[in-house]
């Protein structure tokens, strides 16, 4: 068997180990369950699906900014609004580790003739949005009151934030970046091989306008986002405040960043951890599960934009090759 089959084995069992466990702990509440999804609005469901494709093509839109931005870049907000479906479709089965964006990155490198410069691109996008995310719930965590979050979340989020500001700080300044280097041995390796990467995306900092411009769409992206998600769990008939929201989604989307399969079971077992205090349990698996369509309807929509774009053809022989050349010498 490849070594390339290992990690997407892994991601499979690691999704249907957690699924299988989460079943099994809410098997006495599959009554309350069905009757949540049951009862579903499906207006009310339609109107939250309906933004959370609002939130696509905003996150699409700062994406058609961070894009060209780069030098001989030639993408259009179609096909940029294309590509961000498409990576949804590759998110669910793709064995490696960045999933969709690693297609992303495939398609702009043969649109701009530059590898690097097209994956530093969809990796800042895709950090813009991630701190963004943080920060946000960093920001909402100084205006709640201490019954709304318990102690040991705060101190997670806490934790989150300060590991944040160490990664801007990272990638802000050049003399930091080159004492982790040095400092963690381990990460050596890393550093000879993500150097000139490095430097692509530590040289969009000074490009003052496009940094503002994308973290205030990554503001609007996110509050969609949250809003669609109420909006789904509305549609059962569960209220979630927004400063929970805020506080709680971030969670979710960090867990279902950990290997797995598009973070199925990871991001169902912490919506029910986080959510279900809050809503109830049946009513946060509940709500899980409409996530999981709604994600697989988008899936759906990703595959056919692929599967009718000749453009968008990528092979998978390709995928499996690094998209970015190894640097000599450490961050220096």
């Amino acid at each position: 068997m490849k070594k390339t089959v290992w990690p997407a084995l892994l991601k499979i069992a690691v999704s249907a180990s957690l699924m299988l466990l989460l079943l099994y702990l809410m098997r006495g509440k599959y009554g309350e369950i069905a009757a949540a999804i049951k009862n579903i609005d499906m207006r009310i469901f339609a109107l939250g699906y309906a933004i959370f494709l609002a939130v696509l093509a905003v996150a699409s839109y700062r994406l058609f900014l961070i894009i060209g931005a780069q030098a001989g870049a030639k993408v259009n907000f179609k096909e940029s609004i294309s590509l961000t479906l498409i990576g949804v479709f590759f998110n669910n089965f793709l064995p490696t580790s960045i999933g969709g964006d690693l297609v992303k990155a495939y398609y702009l490198s043969h649109k701009t003739g530059e590898r690097l410069g097209s994956f530093a691109s969809v990796l800042v996008d895709r950090l813009t949005g991630l701190l963004t995310m943080i920060f946000m719930a960093a920001v909402a965590l100084c205006f709640i009151h201490s019954s709304i979050i318990s102690d040991d979340m705060r101190q997670v989020l806490y934790g989150i934030t300060a590991a944040a500001l160490i990664a801007v700080l990272f990638v802000l300044n050049k003399n930091f970046a080159k004492l982790i280097s040095r400092a963690l041995v381990f990460a050596r390796p890393l550093a000879v091989r993500f150097k000139d990467v490095y430097y692509t995306i530590h040289h969009y900092k000074h490009n003052r306008k496009l940094i503002f411009k994308s973290l205030g769409i990554s503001v609007i992206s996110q509050l969609l986002y949250y809003l669609s998600f109420g909006v789904v769990a509305y549609s059962i008939g569960a209220k979630i405040p927004l400063l929970s929201a805020l506080l709680r989604i971030p969670l979710v989307n960090l867990m279902s960043l950990l290997p797995s399969v598009n973070g199925l079971g990871l991001r169902e077992g912490a919506t029910v951890v986080l959510f279900g205090p809050l809503i109830g349990k049946e009513n946060a698996f509940a709500v899980s599960i409409l996530w999981i369509i709604v994600m697989l309807i988008s899936s759906v929509i990703g595959g056919f934009i692929y599967a009718l774009s000749p453009q968008f053809r990528v092979k998978f022989k390709d995928l499996k090759k690094p998209a970015l050349p190894a640097g000599r010498e450490a961050v220096r």
